[in-house]
C-alpha cells in the first residue's frame, strides 16, 4: 500500500494469475481493509477482480449464448425474451451495477403487464445469467437472490380441471368426430400434447391394452420435428389405456394395418399437427359446444344469442343468423376456459382421488419427482365435500355418548343391564362398575387393571384398599 500525491491510498496486491492489481482509496483504514479482504478471498480461492464486473450485460450475454447447447424451442423462447425485455433493460449494464434492487423494480415493472408466471420466467433466465457470470469470476453476488415475483391473483383464476362426469357427458360429445382419439388420449392416459402428436402407431398395443411413449413432435418457427426422446428421462413409459380410450383408437385404425412409423393423429398431409390450428380450429369451438366456455343459445329461429367473459372478467353479448358463427366468435372472443394440458391435470387428479399410490401415478405420467405430481398436477375434485363425508360414513366410527347409570330404585332400560353403583372413594372403596357396553355386551370394569374383563368372571376388588380415618 501507498500513498498517492493527491493524498488518497493505493492498494496494491497481486491476483490467482500473479498479475499486478491495484485500486485507490480515500483512506488508508479503507484500503487495508479491502487488501485483508482480497487475501482472504485469494486463500479461500473465491477471488474476484473487481474490474471484471465493468463488462456489460449485453456483451456477456452474447458469450453466455455461444457456450450453450440447447433444443432448438429452447433457444428460440431465449433469444425471443432477450430481446423483448431482458436486453433493452440491462444491455447497456456493466454487471457489476446491477443490484437487487434494481432487479426488484425491472421486476415489479413487468408484472404490471405479463403473467405471474412469464414475469418469473424472466427473473430465472436474468439469474441462469448473473449466476454464470459469478461462476467466470466477474462478479461476487447473484443480484437476482432474494427478488419477489408480483402476483396478479385475477390473472391466475381460471379453470384447472373437468371431472370424469363432465368429459364424457359434455366435452367429449362436443368434440369433432376424427378428433375425439387426441382428447381421449390426453384425458385417459395423461399425454402431453407433444406426446399425442408425434405418437407413432407402432407404439399402439391395443390388444394388450398399452401405449408407450418415446417419440415426440416439437414445434419451432420452422416447422415441427420429431424428436425421439420426450421432455425428460421419465417421460420413457408404458402407460395401460382404458377401455373408451381402447375403442377410440380402434375406431381410429380402422380394419386395414396402418404403417408402424405413421403417426397415429396425423394432420391431412400425414405430418404432426400444429398446436395453435387445433387449439384455434377445434378445441376451443368444441369447449363452447360443450358449455364450458361462454354460452351460445337459440332464442328465436334463426337468431342465436352468444355470451362470454372478456379478459377483464365482464360479459360480453351479440346476436348471430347461425349457430356456428356464435360458436366461432365466442371461441375467439372468450377470455380462460380449460386448457387441452389440463386433461393431462384431469387424469393425474382423477388416479390419486381414486386411491391410486403417487409412485405408481408418478412414474404412469412421466415425473421424474413424486413432489411434481401432488404439488403441480394434483387438483381438488368438485366433490371433495362428499368425499369427506363418505370417510366417516362407517357407522363403527360414529361417536355415541357413552349411557348414564340408573339409579338403582329405576327401572333398567330396555334392552340394557342394569348399571351397579359406584363406590364411593371417599369411604376408602375403590371398585367397579359393571353393566352393559353401547353395543350391548356385558363388560366389567376393574379398578386394579384399568380394563374391561371378559363377561362372567368375577368382578375384582382392590384388596389393598383400606378406609382412611376422619384424623388421618
Amino acid at each position: 500500500m501507498s500513498k498517492t500525491p493527491a493524498g488518497t491510498y493505493r492498494a496494491n496486491w497481486r491476483d490467482s494469475a500473479d498479475r499486478q492489481k491495484a485500486k485507490t482509496f480515500r483512506t488508508k483504514k479503507e484500503a487495508n481493509a479491502f487488501l485483508a479482504e482480497v487475501e482472504g478471498a485469494l486463500n479461500r480461492g473465491t477471488y474476484v477482480d473487481p474490474h471484471a464486473g465493468r463488462m456489460r450485460f449485453g456483451e456477456f450475454v452474447t458469450r453466455w449464448l455461444a457456450g450453450r447447447s440447447v433444443e432448438a424451442r429452447t433457444a428460440e423462447r431465449t433469444d425471443s425474451m432477450l430481446r423483448a425485455h431482458l436486453l433493452p433493460q440491462w444491455a447497456d449494464w456493466p454487471l457489476a451495477k446491477i443490484d437487487y434492487l434494481a432487479v426488484q423494480e425491472w421486476v415489479t415493472n413487468l408484472g404490471r403487464t405479463l403473467a405471474p408466471s412469464m414475469t418469473a420466467k424472466h427473473l430465472g433466465m436474468l439469474s441462469m445469467i448473473m449466476q454464470t457470470a459469478i461462476r467466470a469470476r466477474l462478479i461476487a453476488v447473484n443480484p437476482c437472490e432474494g427478488v419477489r415475483v408480483p402476483r396478479n391473483r385475477a390473472r391466475e383464476a381460471r379453470a384447472g380441471t373437468i371431472s370424469r362426469e363432465a368429459f364424457f357427458g359434455r366435452l367429449l360429445p362436443a368434440v369433432p368426430a376424427e378428433h375425439r382419439g387426441v382428447v381421449c388420449a390426453a384425458a385417459g392416459a395423461g399425454l402431453r400434447w407433444g406426446e399425442c402428436a408425434g405418437l407413432p402407431w407402432e407404439a399402439v398395443d391395443l390388444d394388450r391394452g398399452l401405449l408407450h411413449v418415446a417419440q415426440v413432435a416439437v414445434e419451432t418457427h420452422g416447422g415441427i420435428v420429431l424428436r425421439a426422446y420426450p421432455k425428460t428421462r421419465a417421460g420413457v413409459r408404458t402407460v395401460p389405456m382404458p377401455p373408451f380410450l381402447i375403442d377410440e383408437l380402434r375406431r381410429r385404425r380402422g380394419a386395414a394395418v396402418p404403417d408402424g412409423r405413421a403417426l397415429v393423429f396425423a394432420d391431412r398431409d400425414g405430418g404432426p399437427q400444429r398446436r395453435s390450428n387445433f387449439r384455434r380450429r377445434v378445441w376451443l369451438p368444441s369447449l363452447v359446444r360443450a358449455g364450458l366456455l361462454g354460452r351460445v343459445a337459440e332464442v328465436v329461429p334463426g337468431r342465436w344469442v352468444a355470451s362470454w367473459p372478456d379478459r377483464d372478467g365482464r360479459e360480453e353479448r351479440a346476436e348471430f343468423a347461425d349457430e356456428a358463427a356464435a360458436v366461432a366468435h365466442v371461441a375467439a372472443s372468450a377470455f380462460g376456459g380449460l386448457r387441452f394440458h389440463d386433461l393431462r391435470h384431469s387424469y393425474i387428479t382423477w388416479l390419486v382421488t381414486d386411491g391410486v399410490p403417487v409412485n405408481v401415478v408418478r412414474r404412469v405420467v412421466g415425473h421424474e419427482k413424486a413432489s411434481t405430481t401432488l404439488n403441480r398436477y394434483t387438483h381438488t375434485p368438485d366433490d371433495y365435500a362428499d368425499r369427506v363425508r363418505l370417510t366417516f360414513a362407517d357407522d363403527s366410527l360414529t361417536f355415541r355418548p357413552a349411557p348414564r347409570p340408573t339409579d338403582l330404585g329405576e327401572a333398567p332400560l330396555p334392552g340394557r343391564e342394569r348399571f351397579r353403583k359406584r363406590d364411593d372413594p371417599r369411604r376408602g372403596e375403590t371398585g367397579v362398575v359393571e353393566g352393559s357396553a353401547p353395543g350391548g355386551s356385558s363388560r366389567t370394569h376393574s379398578a386394579v387393571t384399568g380394563g374391561a374383563t371378559a363377561e362372567g368372571l368375577p368382578v375384582v376388588r382392590d384388596v389393598n384398599t383400606r378406609r382412611i380415618s376422619k384424623s388421618a
